[in-house]
């Protein structure tokens, strides 16, 4: 779990829903160390990296937002591909 100051501070927040009816928000890790600059398309990398590869096969949909509120849709995903 992510601290409350690393979830304000991702660029990126993804909302997966799980096949036994969990729903659970990830948050980017856009950074490579603690003083460097953000990097966004780090962040989406590892958001599509843990969905693919560490819950591969467990979700339904997963859908990657902007991490603010009303944020936009980055990107949606179905039963293990891009939409």
């Amino acid at each position: 779990m992510l601290s409350e100051r690393l979830q304000r501070e991702a660029l990126s927040k993804c909302i997966v829903w799980f096949y036994d009816g969990n729903v659970r928000t990830f948050y980017s890790l856009d950074k490579t160390h603690q003083r460097a600059k953000a990097n966004k398309a780090l962040g989406m990398r590892r958001l599509e990296k843990m969905l693919m590869e560490t819950f591969k096969g467990q979700w339904e949909t997963a859908i990657i937002y902007e991490n603010k509120v009303n944020g936009n849709e980055l990107a949606r995903f179905k039963r293990g591909a891009r939409v």
